[in-house]
Formats: structure tokens, sequence, C-alpha cells
């Protein structure tokens, strides 16, 4: 469903008054699924709300994540573990604090294991008056008993034309909406573009160096420099990777690979997503045999397979193009 779309069905889905529920908003890396998520929330927490002015004051509260009633869990998309799921059932039972409703926003539902599903399952499935879940995923490759008893929102990403930007800046980004919409208020509003950047990237060292930092901010909430200047180095180094990477000698595929691998063997999940960008800016370079070998071995990651051999196999496709 495309935005306006979106609203509309959440609206309608406001007006059938359910006094709990649980809901699925799943949508690829593009999509700003917490803007979604932040945007019913609003609707929920205000529906009986004649006020205007508390109302005005609610919807900044959720806008700001600061609202008591309205708990974000598991932002960084990590494995939910079994002791924090029934944290979760037990402050469902809890008394809220500023409002009658309670509000759970629960990030990576995708990863959830077997044992974490289970224990949530009778909750989601039959959530206390007053309560309601918003689980997010990036795929609907979830649980099945999970995903058979909740109500389903797929959201679609942004087109450039909606998001107002050419097409250059939106495929650099990856179409990723919240990502573009910094820019475009940092950067294009004071009339700076993606070429008036001048990053130093000319060496395996300052690729490694961006990477290293952008998986840092992501996972393990370093605070080391602006957020979306993290993301234009990283993403320019993956630019730089895929045109120079075939003009290397051994030693420098072999001093990147194996740093790499030290760098990502305990996060599979980024390792997934820095493959899919590297697929994404290849594409116009490989013939469709080799676009798929790339995409099998990335979809490998998931499968417990050797990381130094994944890393391998994948560059050395690159490397013969």
């Amino acid at each position: 469903m495309k935005s306006s779309e979106i609203i509309k069905n959440f609206k309608n889905e406001i007006k059938t008054g359910k006094v709990s529920a649980s809901y699925l908003f799943y949508g690829d890396r593009r999509v700003d699924l917490l803007h979604y998520a932040l945007i019913f929330s609003k609707m929920v927490m205000t529906r009986d709300v004649k006020n205007e002015v508390t109302k005005l004051q609610i919807e900044k509260q959720i806008d700001n994540l600061v609202h008591p009633d309205v708990e974000i869990i598991n932002k960084n998309n990590g494995n939910i573990k079994i002791d924090e799921v029934r944290e979760i059932i037990y402050e469902t039972i809890e008394s809220s604090f500023n409002s009658p409703k309670k509000i759970f926003i629960i990030f990576g539902v995708e990863n959830l294991r077997k044992e974490s599903a289970n224990a949530l399952l009778k909750t989601i499935e039959e959530p206390p008056k007053d309560v309601y879940f918003i689980l997010l995923s990036r795929t609907l490759n979830i649980i099945p008993t999970i995903k058979s008893r909740v109500i389903k929102f797929h959201l679609e990403s942004l087109s450039s034309f909606e998001l107002e930007i050419d097409k250059k800046t939106y495929d650099f980004f990856d179409g990723n909406e919240n990502d573009i919409k910094l820019f475009k208020k940092n950067y294009l509003e004071k009339n700076i573009t993606l070429e008036s950047f001048s990053f130093k990237i000319k060496t395996v060292e300052d690729i490694l160096k961006n990477i290293s930092e952008m998986q840092n901010y992501l996972f393990y909430n370093s605070e080391n420099g602006n957020y979306l200047d993290l993301v234009i180095k990283y993403n320019k180094s993956i630019e730089f990777l895929v045109k120079e990477v075939k003009f290397w000698n051994m030693e420098n595929i072999y001093f990147m690979l194996n740093e790499l691998e030290i760098e990502v063997k305990k996060n599979r999940e980024f390792l997934i997503n820095f493959l899919a960008k590297i697929i994404i800016n290849a594409k116009v370079i490989l013939n469709s045999e080799n676009l798929k070998k790339l995409i099998e071995i990335k979809n490998s990651v998931r499968n417990n397979v050797n990381i130094r051999s994944i890393l391998f196999n994948f560059f050395n496709i690159l490397y013969n193009i």
C-alpha cells in the first residue's frame, strides 16, 4: 500500500473501535516502519480525545518518543530474548501512566525465535483490554503462528517522484525514505548536493573504516559523528568498492576479506544488508546468472554457512566480472 492508502486504511481500522488488537506492519528496508507505527499510535491514543490542545500534546509526545504509554522495543532489530518477552507480558497488565491505553511497538519480529514467539503468542492473540501491539518486520517470512494472529498492513516504499527527489539521489540512498528525507532537510534545502561531498575514499582501509563505523552506529549504539554523513560515506564506499575491486591485486583482496570477516562475523544481519547494497550497486554490470549467484550467496548468510566462505565466494564473482 502507498502512503495515502495506508493512512486511509489506518483511519478505517480506528473506526472499528477495537478495545485491543495486534498488528503487523511489514515492508522492505526502504520503508520507515516506525514512522507509520507512530502515525497509527497517534490515531489510537487520540481516538476518544475531544480537547484539541490535549490531542496535540499527546501527538507531540508520541512524535518525540516520550509518551509513557507508547513503548518502543528492540529498536536495533536484535534477537528478542525470552526474558524480554516475559517483561513485555508483565507490562501489559500493569496500569498505564497518562492514558487508558498502552501500545507496544516491537521491532525485528522476523528475528523472533520459537521459544520467544511461543511466550508472546497468547498475549498477542488476546491482548488485555486497551493494550495494542504493533509488530514491525522487514519481511512476511515470520513464525506462522504469530503471522496468523495479527492484522497485517503491507507498507510499500515511496517512489522518487513521491519523495520529490531525482532518480540518482533516490538510487544512492536505495530509496530509503528516512535517509532521503534527512538529506533533503539537512542538505538539499541548503543547495548541498551529493557531488559536494569529498570524503576521502581511496584505499581498502578507508572502505573498512567506513563499514566499521556504520556497523557500530547501527548495531552498537556508537555515536561516531553525524548519522547522515556516515550513511553517505558508507554508500560512497560501496560505490567505490564495486567500481574498483576488479582492479585490485590479490593481496588487497585477501586483506579486505580477512578484515571483513573479523568485522561482521558476529553480526550476520549487518552482513546481509552490506551484501545486498553491493548487489544493488553492481546490478548494471552483472549478467542474470551472476546476479542470481550473488543473491543466493547473500541469502545463505541466515543458514549458518561459514562467513569466510560466503565472503570469498561472493567477491570471487565480483572480481571476475
